[in-house]
């Protein structure tokens, strides 16, 4: 049985066509993955369903049912939920408040059960809270867990996830889909937008394809692959990459010796970092996000100070220089 039925969904931004005629039937009780480019389409479509955007035109069904959504509420009053990829959780509030906000049981909010309503939401899925522990605190393994008891406390039987693993190390990825299927079993239905086609195929029953606002491809996991995935996301084969040669100058440009930077809220955000950048060379700094990247460029440029820990450039320490100083040599950040 299909529990959402979007027929002819149509919808420009201007003179900017974002979706045309596009179809998508989605199983209860499945992992159904919305795959594409940026742009592609995919997060308006989902936004649409949920009730945040409105559709030029075209139809959209829940349970058999034609429906019209002039809001999230409407969505939300239809079992259907999202969390965005930026999540919407609010740092300052605790985690209880956080899971309440927008939907408090009534006028007089009692803790004691909206608490053990949490209590009992949290074990459901096997996560553990503190609901008293402010929420900027949190993991980004922490927050999405907590957004998706946010969908639970709302009563979302569709649930939308945008990129959910985006911000997560891949054993928090695996657990986190762990909570996915267990959702599911219980009778769930997960619409999953992502660029990891290899959580598609591991994880998702059935994937649809949109390429420039237009739907091109609609077909269960089983029957395809990545790389034939991949070959209709972007309209063609994929060559694979050419080797290169990679070399290494002895000339050091830049040289970070055992970092430390703290947060804005004061927690550390980089913890003993080393790392060396020569003369002509393009050096990649990997990690999900918010594992202190941005921390890491803010005290480079100078706008954050470093714990511990030196930053040389051209043989030259760079502890006392201004961010002027820094600009003046020659460094950039662009966020």
């Amino acid at each position: 049985m299909n529990v959402v039925s979007m027929k002819g969904v149509c919808k420009r931004f201007g003179a900017v066509e974002a979706l045309s005629e596009v179809d998508l039937e989605v199983e209860e009780g499945t992992i159904h993955a919305v795959v594409g480019e940026n742009g592609a389409g995919k997060t308006t479509l989902m936004r649409i369903l949920y009730g945040a955007l409105r559709a030029d035109s075209g139809s959209i069904e829940v349970r058999g049912r034609p429906c019209s959504f002039r809001s999230a509420s409407d969505g939300i009053a239809h079992g259907i939920g999202m969390v965005s990829q930026h999540y919407s959780i609010i740092g300052e509030l605790s985690c209880l408040q956080n899971l309440m906000l927008g939907a408090e049981p009534g006028w007089v909010l009692e803790r004691g059960s909206a608490r053990a309503r949490a209590d009992e939401l949290a074990a459901k899925m096997g996560f553990r809270f503190d609901w008293d522990q402010p929420a900027w605190s949190l993991s980004p393994a922490s927050a999405q867990k907590l957004e998706i008891l946010k969908l639970l406390w709302r009563d979302s039987t569709v649930m939308i996830l945008d990129e959910p693993t985006a911000m997560l190390s891949p054993a928090d990825s695996d657990a986190l889909f762990e909570s996915l299927h267990q959702l599911t079993v219980a009778g769930a239905t997960v619409v999953l937008v992502t660029h990891r086609l290899q959580e598609v195929i591991a994880h998702a029953q059935r994937v649809t394809v949109l390429r420039g606002g237009r739907r091109v491809s609609d077909q269960e996991v089983g029957s395809t692959d990545v790389s034939r995935l991949a070959e209709a996301i972007v309209g063609h084969a994929l060559a694979p990459p050419a080797p290169r040669e990679l070399t290494r100058t002895q000339q050091q440009t830049l040289e970070v010796r055992d970092l430390s930077v703290r947060g804005e809220r004061g927690d550390v955000a980089v913890k003993s970092a080393s790392f060396e950048v020569g003369r002509g060379e393009v050096v990649g700094i990997a990690g999900v996000d918010g594992s202190g990247q941005r921390e890491l460029f803010w005290c480079l440029l100078g706008l954050l100070s470093a714990q511990s820990g030196q930053i040389i450039a051209e043989g030259a320490a760079w502890e006392s220089l201004s961010t002027q100083g820094r600009l003046q040599w020659g460094l950039r950040v662009i966020p």
